[in-house]
């Protein structure tokens, strides 16, 4: 082999040498590219992720501010509304105790009216009994045969009997000298009389009587004629 020859396989060598280095300083610089391509992708994912937790955290932050915010004004209106409950019932509770007073005092004043009625009804049929004592107690102090006992048991009897109508209010009705009342006198005659004014009672024969304002019993009276 010449020189020449040899010369220029030397040289071939190198340049493929030369070649094969370079092919290699790229693919190095090539796989270094990749790395640092994949290692710029790998941060850039972790900002992302760490983007998408700061968004998640602040998301989440403002999502309970806003329930912290809301809750007092929702809790506001519920007890607003148990205040305008409260106030409803109490007000249907008023309504009801004043019905129940306004029936107590219907029931009190028409037991009161009943009893007034009863007690009115009794004391008109005693009456007659008050009568007969007092017709029987003045013939006894008359008649000098009817022992004094006997009249003091009467008197005794009717001095209760008058005091059993004063409790009750019982009273007699102003008959003799009083200008007449047809309220609460009774006529039966009329008298001619120069001594007393027209219309004027001039004798009672018999006794009337009032329970308070009510008559029991109108008095039977004569009258001075007009």
């Amino acid at each position: 082999m010449t020189a020449k020859k040899e010369k220029r396989i030397s040289k071939k060598a190198v340049e493929t040498a030369e070649k094969k280095e370079d092919f290699q300083n790229k693919k190095r610089k090539g796989n270094k590219v990749k790395a640092e391509d994949k290692e710029d992708k790998k941060e850039k994912n972790r900002e992302l992720e760490e983007t998408e937790k700061a968004k998640a955290v602040s998301g989440d932050m403002e999502k309970k501010a806003a329930r912290e915010e809301e809750a007092p004004s929702g809790l506001d209106q519920e007890i607003g509304e148990l205040r305008q409950k409260n106030e409803e019932l109490l007000d249907q509770l008023k309504r009801k105790q004043a019905d129940i007073d306004n029936l107590r005092r219907i029931a009190k004043a028409e037991q009161a009216e009943m009893r007034d009625y009863a007690l009115h009804d009794f004391l008109c049929r005693l009456l007659p009994v008050l009568d007969n004592l007092e017709r029987g107690l003045i013939s006894a102090r008359e008649d000098k045969a009817v022992p004094a006992s006997y009249v003091e048991g009467l008197e005794m009897i009717h001095k209760q009997l008058q005091q059993l109508f004063e409790q009750e209010d019982v009273s007699e009705i102003e008959a003799v000298g009083a200008p007449f009342d047809p309220n609460c006198h009774h006529a039966v005659m009329q008298v001619e009389s120069d001594e007393e004014e027209p219309g004027t009672v001039m004798e009672e024969l018999q006794k009337g009587y009032k329970h308070r304002t009510r008559i029991l019993r109108p008095s039977m009276v004569k009258v001075c004629r007009d």
